[in-house]
């Protein structure tokens, strides 16, 4: 009864971490949309962005832009034609005037039809003299278009139990990563901390893979694209959290199977200092925005560096180890 109080704080705490984390990870995404505004040449653009609409469907982007009194100037968006993608240059971009909503406001709208899910659609903001002069342009960053992404529908049960297992395997490897804090001050359970590793490797893989593939296969039309497959920095980004899951079940082996399988490669301190840098990798991991993307070239050798580092630091490990009775602490 005496740990009762401390299991429940540590709960606590590990509930609060795991709110915190979650809430990074959706206000740094960049699939959600956001008020953007930019002035050039006396010409002021405002506008909320629409980062995806539903396959075949249509968006509506409204775009207010102050400083077109001029009946000389005209108000269009570029967008990206059928094969045109990311490596095409925008001016190549079709022109299309856009159309005045509401005078008084001075709000313009764009009509953007979807193609089927998977797909995108490039485009930006000019405005134009009626000689063809561009007075001032608008886009997401120096030169680079906003994208609008066509996603399909996604069944409520697919998209709550990624949810749920996602929850779930974040807070658990922060608790499990405060259970290490104990063991690395050399008071902690070390059967206890791999156990909560293991559920959150767990969840980790069925949030990711079965249910993150029907979860990609319904919204995008494919299965899955992280390293080897692809470079999306959503799927790698999971992908790497789970690497370091599997790599400290490994470590901490024998603590996993009561010693009935295997061996640690470390000692419990160097092990309870890597259970709490998972925490740390969950936290930078969350930092990295939500659906953005690197260069693919940058993406391959980060990804396959980081699978490279672990393994290696394993490898070592468990070499090291040989001949020695690496154990866990009393509880």
């Amino acid at each position: 009864m005496g740990n009762e109080p401390v299991k429940i704080i540590k709960i606590g705490f590990a509930v609060l971490l795991t709110l915190a984390l979650l809430y990074v990870a959706r206000t740094n995404s960049r699939g959600q949309p956001e008020y953007i505004s930019h002035s050039a040449n006396g010409i002021t653009f405002e506008m909320t962005s629409v980062p995806k609409t539903m396959e075949k469907g249509l968006a509506k982007i409204y775009l207010k832009i102050e400083g077109v009194s001029d009946t000389n100037l005209i108000p269009v968006i570029r967008t990206s034609k059928f094969g045109q993608d990311a490596t095409t240059k925008i001016h190549k971009y079709r022109l299309v005037p856009l159309v005045l909503e509401d005078t008084a406001q001075a709000l313009y709208r764009a009509d953007l039809s979807a193609g089927i899910k998977g797909g995108r659609q490039y485009y930006y903001f000019e405005v134009r003299d009626k000689v063809g002069g561009r007075r001032a342009i608008f886009t997401s960053e120096e030169n680079q278009p906003f994208v609008l992404k066509y996603i399909g529908h996604v069944p409520q049960l697919v998209l709550i139990s990624h949810i749920f297992f996602i929850f779930a395997s974040v807070f658990m490897i922060t608790l499990a990563s405060l259970e290490s804090l104990l063991v690395l001050r050399g008071n902690g359970n070390m059967a206890r901390t791999m156990k909560l590793f293991l559920w959150a490797t767990l969840f980790m893989f069925l949030g990711c893979y079965p249910i993150g593939f029907a979860m990609n296969s319904y919204a995008f039309g494919t299965v899955w694209e992280g390293v080897p497959f692809g470079t999306d920095a959503t799927d790698n980004k999971t992908q790497l959290i789970f690497v370091y899951l599997l790599f400290m079940l490994l470590a901490g082996l024998k603590s996993l199977t009561s010693g009935k399988v295997g061996r640690n490669a470390f000692s419990p301190s160097v092990i309870g200092g890597f259970g709490v840098g998972a925490f740390f990798v969950q936290l930078a991991v969350n930092l990295v925005p939500h659906s953005i993307q690197f260069d693919p070239t940058a993406t391959y050798i980060f990804c396959y560096g980081f699978i490279f580092v672990m393994t290696a630091i394993y490898a070592v490990g468990l070499l090291l180890s040989r001949g020695k009775n690496i154990s866990a602490p009393k509880a």
